[in-house]
C-alpha cells in the first residue's frame, strides 16, 4: 500500500462553491494512498458564525458548503467506479446551528432567525450545563465531479455531493461513479452531530477528514453513489418530492439485489419488504431536492455475495 503525506488545507481562497470541470487538481493520488483533507463549515465563504448574535435572515443556497479539492485520481476514467474509505473525521472546538426564518422541517415555528453556538468539549457537543452528548461526526458532502458543469456545492446528485447521510461517518466506504477524467473528488460540510432529515442543519463545523482511496473498478459505472458500512448497504437518491425519491432509492436497492443474488425483481421486493428501511437524509430546504436512502443488512446473504469492501 502506498501513502501520501499531503494535507489539503481549508484556505478560503482555495475553497470551491461549484463543481466546475475546469478546476485544476490541488493534489494527485494513486489507489492505495491516504490523504488528510481540511474542511470548512457551511458558511465559511458567506459569513463568520462566532456567537449566538450572528443571525442569518435568509438561506443563500449557492453560497453554502464550500468544498476542498479537487483531488485527482490516477487512472480514473468516465465509466469507472471509485471506492473511498473514511478513515477518520475530527472536528474543531466550536460549531453552530442557524435557524433561518421559514426554513427547515420546523419552518412554521421558526419565524425569526436564531443561532446556537456549540462548544465541543472532551468529545461531546455542549448545549448547556445540563445537556451534552457524544459527537458523531459525519461528512455531509463528498463526491466525484458530476457530469453537469457548474453544479452548486449544496446540491446532491448521482456523483454524491451533499447527501447529508448519517452513514457517512468513520469506517464507511463510498462507491462513486466517475464522470470526468481523474474523477476530481471534492470534500466538505462536516457536522459534529446530525440527525436523519437534518431538521434544519447539523452542528456545522470545521473538520479534518482522512480518506483512503481503496479501489478503482474499471468499467463499472453506477447510476448513483452508494455507501457501504460494515453491516449495511445504503442506496441514496434525490428527487423533487419524497415519493419520487423513495421510488428511485428503493428501485436502486432492488436492482442491486437482483444483480448480486441473481434473483427476480419480485424476489428483491420481498426481501426489501422484510428487511429494507427507507430513511430521510435531507428534507430541510425549500427549492432543494429531498434526499433519502434505502438500507438493508449484508447478512441476509449467507453465501457472502453481498459482502463488500467493509466486510
Amino acid at each position: 500500500m502506498t501513502t501520501t503525506t499531503a494535507l489539503l488545507t481549508r484556505d478560503k481562497e482555495l475553497l470551491q462553491l461549484q463543481w466546475k470541470h475546469d478546476l485544476e487538481p490541488r493534489v494527485r493520488v494513486n489507489i492505495g494512498d491516504t490523504l488528510v483533507v481540511e474542511t470548512a463549515d457551511n458558511f465559511a465563504l458567506y459569513r463568520e458564525m462566532n456567537s449566538d448574535d450572528d443571525l442569518v435572515e435568509s438561506l443563500p443556497l449557492t453560497q453554502l458548503n464550500p468544498l476542498t479539492g479537487p483531488i485527482a485520481i490516477e487512472g480514473a476514467e468516465p465509466g469507472d467506479t471509485l471506492i473511498v474509505e473514511i478513515l477518520d473525521i475530527t472536528v474543531t472546538d466550536q460549531g453552530h446551528i442557524a435557524l433561518i426564518p421559514h426554513t427547515g422541517v420546523l419552518k412554521n415555528y421558526t419565524k425569526s432567525p436564531h443561532t446556537k453556538i456549540w462548544q465541543i468539549v472532551d468529545g461531546e457537543s455542549v448545549f448547556n450545563e445540563d445537556i451534552r452528548f457524544p459527537i458523531r461526526p459525519i461528512l455531509g458532502t463528498f463526491g466525484t465531479m458530476p457530469a453537469e458543469d457548474g453544479l452548486a456545492a449544496i446540491y446532491p446528485g448521482a456523483h454524491g455531493g451533499n447527501l447529508d447521510d448519517t452513514n457517512s461517518t468513520i469506517g464507511a466506504y463510498y462507491h462513486l461513479p466517475v464522470f470526468v477524467p481523474d474523477a476530481l473528488v471534492m470534500v466538505g460540510d462536516v457536522h459534529a452531530n446530525q440527525g436523519d432529515s437534518e431538521i434544519a442543519m447539523g452542528i456545522e463545523i470545521d473538520g479534518e477528514v482522512t480518506l483512503r482511496f481503496v479501489d478503482l473498478v474499471k468499467g463499472e459505472h453506477l447510476p448513483y453513489a452508494r455507501i457501504e458500512t460494515a453491516e449495511t448497504w445504503v442506496f441514496p437518491a434525490d428527487a423533487p418530492t419524497m415519493e419520487e425519491a423513495i421510488q428511485v432509492s428503493a428501485a436502486y436497492a432492488a436492482r442491486f439485489l437482483v444483480d448480486r443474488l441473481d434473483i427476480s425483481m419480485e424476489d428483491a421486493a420481498y426481501i426489501l419488504c422484510a428487511v429494507g428501511n427507507v430513511r430521510i437524509s435531507q428534507a430541510a430546504f425549500a427549492g432543494y431536492n429531498v434526499t433519502v436512502r434505502t438500507e438493508f443488512p449484508k447478512n441476509i446473504d449467507r453465501r457472502g455475495r453481498l459482502a463488500g469492501y467493509a466486510g
